[in-house]
């Protein structure tokens, strides 16, 4: 089927998507919390004719079988959870759930997929490759709902997978991937620095923490510029620092918290290992350090021949000059980096942003909003996948 085709398709059911992702978004349910989330699209993949089966969570997987049963087997992915906060925007579709809210998009994640699947299914004697779509829970608590689908088999018999997420920055119509590192592996750490309470006026009785953990945000904030190689992006914040309760004691501790983001694991066991080692002389000066480093998703790193695929497929949906496959990588966190581990494949972003209509809102924004036009096209780029030329 021709792409063109395809985007029209899609287009000339849009009302349908629509009506999907709104219904969606008034719903909202929190991670590990997706449960009616996950009945309403296996009702709505069930109609369309795929084999369903469930998956860790609410999580569930949905197949459909293309004519050739020698054909390879291509994994889309959609994730179902939405944010713990409160949505501000004003349109008549607003999240009806106190406390959660679709600021991230996953509501039109679903929406592409089954918007897509609803293209495949529609065109199933022109299949090119089988399809399994991954409904995902829980991507934005760690340790992310990724790697308890792959445990239960969402991967068995898959050849390469494939993802998205919307990006209210990038202009509708267009999207951008890369070769490699394409979202950083997003660490968080908590360091409580335990010294001597006393007297404000008589220092010297005590061993104030808040000296110690002041020279270590100094120290830390050196890491990055002489530590990591200069082409290498990487981030060290300390967001949080807490201590003392009032003008005239100094504390008996001191607690900094913050985040990690690096792009290499190399750059990120070093980071570790220096904060650790930096800890040694606050030590051997009497303090004690407990210093709690968590890992979270590693980075998404796309596979050359999962970018070309994604290039291809879009360039024949919305023209080779709107899509970038040489983007610079985004700071943010993604479990999807867990499906490319162990399976070729790629991950993009689609543009759902448009400054003429004011959506511009960022990503977790309580005003995020996406324009709808990128239903349609993200949907036609994932169907072309399945049923396009993208050898």
């Amino acid at each position: 089927m021709a792409a063109s085709l395809l985007k029209e398709q899609a287009r000339g059911i849009k009302d349908w998507s629509v009506a999907h992702r709104r219904c969606i978004h008034m719903n909202p349910e929190l991670s590990l919390h997706e449960e009616n989330t996950s009945s309403y699209c296996k009702a709505v993949m069930r109609e369309l004719g795929y084999t369903i089966n469930d998956s860790w969570g609410y999580g569930f997987t949905a197949d459909l079988d293309a004519p050739n049963p020698d054909a390879k087997r291509f994994a889309i992915r959609c994730d179902m959870d939405a944010l713990p906060l409160t949505e501000l925007n004003r349109h008549d579709f607003v999240s009806k759930t106190p406390g959660a809210a679709h600021m991230c998009g996953h509501d039109a994640h679903m929406t592409i997929a089954m918007t897509a699947a609803r293209l495949i299914a529609e065109s199933r004697d022109a299949m090119k490759r089988h399809v399994r779509l991954l409904f995902q829970p829980s991507e934005e608590l760690p340790p992310g709902g990724a790697k308890g689908m792959i445990e239960q088999g969402c991967l068995d018999g898959v050849d390469e997978v494939y993802g998205l997420h919307n990006d209210p920055i990038t202009p509708v119509g267009t999207i951008r991937t890369r070769v490699g590192p394409l979202t950083a592996a997003a660490d968080r750490f908590s360091l409580k620095i335990e010294g001597v309470g006393c007297h404000a006026a008589k220092p010297q009785e005590g061993l104030d923490p808040i000296i110690a953990a002041s020279g270590l945000v100094m120290e830390w904030q050196t890491l990055v510029a002489r530590r990591i190689d200069p082409i290498h992006a990487a981030v060290l914040s300390v967001t949080r620092f807490h201590a003392g309760t009032t003008f005239n004691i100094i504390p008996d501790s001191a607690e900094l918290v913050g985040t990690v983001r690096t792009f290499f694991e190399a750059d990120r066991q070093l980071i570790e290992a220096l904060m650790r080692a930096s800890l040694t002389g606050l030590e051997a000066r009497g303090y004690r350090c407990e210093l709690d480093y968590m890992r979270g998703y590693d980075s998404i790193v796309n596979h050359g021949i999962g970018v070309e695929r994604v290039g291809k497929a879009a360039s024949a949906v919305l023209g080779e000059e709107n899509v970038s496959t040489a983007t610079d990588p985004a700071g943010w966190g993604e479990d999807f980096a867990f499906y490319l581990q162990q399976r070729p494949g790629a991950f993009y972003f689609l543009g759902s942003g448009n400054s003429a209509k004011g959506i511009t809102e960022p990503l977790h924004s309580a005003r995020f909003d996406i324009d709808e036009d990128c239903l349609p096209l993200g949907a036609a780029i994932m169907a072309e996948l399945i049923l396009g030329d993208v050898d």
